[in-house]
């Protein structure tokens, strides 16, 4: 990988980890859990462009199991965040629709993230931010299609390196050459 499209991928995990801190943050600031705020963002979402989301949509969005939805959706309930709806022409099928008190809440706590972020649209031109807008989509996209390595145990659990001994733990510090690098850290770029 050349190096600037290294730096590229470097700085999209620099914005993965700001963003997460920030969902953190707020989250903490309004007592609640960033699933959460992130579930509350899909319903307004969806609301938004007017195709109401059921609970197992938003399960799948967040890879949730259907007990951990159902648990979501009471608590974020409870707090007066959404409303469950029934459908007129389906009595069976239930969307979630977002509160006043939570849209408030959104505003208050995204508002100067928001904010922060036109600062820096502002200094572009809309060719420019078209572009950026395309490969932030792609990227999205990508991430997406890459999958989640939490399903495959394999991925987290590499083979312990080829000098461990059977049915013994890999001496310390030892990984496999396969082993993907830890959370939040990228390996250094291929040479080229």
């Amino acid at each position: 990988m050349n190096p600037v499209r290294w730096e590229v991928v470097r700085l999209l995990q620099d914005v993965t980890v700001a963003s997460d801190r920030y969902v953190d943050a707020a989250a903490r600031a309004e007592g609640l859990h960033r699933t959460d705020l992130h579930a509350l963002s899909a319903v307004v979402r969806h609301q938004d462009a007017n195709e109401p989301l059921t609970i197992s949509a938003l399960a799948q969005r967040l890879d949730l199991s259907a007990p951990a939805t159902t648990a979501l959706v009471d608590r974020m309930e409870r707090n007066g965040h959404v409303e469950r709806e029934r459908s007129e022409r389906d009595r069976r099928r239930v969307t979630l629709a977002s509160t006043d008190s939570a849209r408030s809440t959104g505003a208050r706590l995204f508002m100067p993230l928001g904010r922060a972020i036109d600062s820096v649209t502002s200094r572009y031109s809309d060719e420019e931010l078209a572009l950026v807008a395309r490969f932030l989509d792609e990227a999205a996209e990508a991430i997406t299609e890459a999958g989640p390595i939490h399903r495959d145990p394999r991925a987290v659990s590499p083979a312990p390196p080829a000098d461990a001994a059977p049915g013994r733990p890999a001496p310390a510090g030892a990984t496999h050459p396969t082993a993907p690098p830890a959370v939040g850290h990228l390996p250094e770029p291929p040479s080229a």
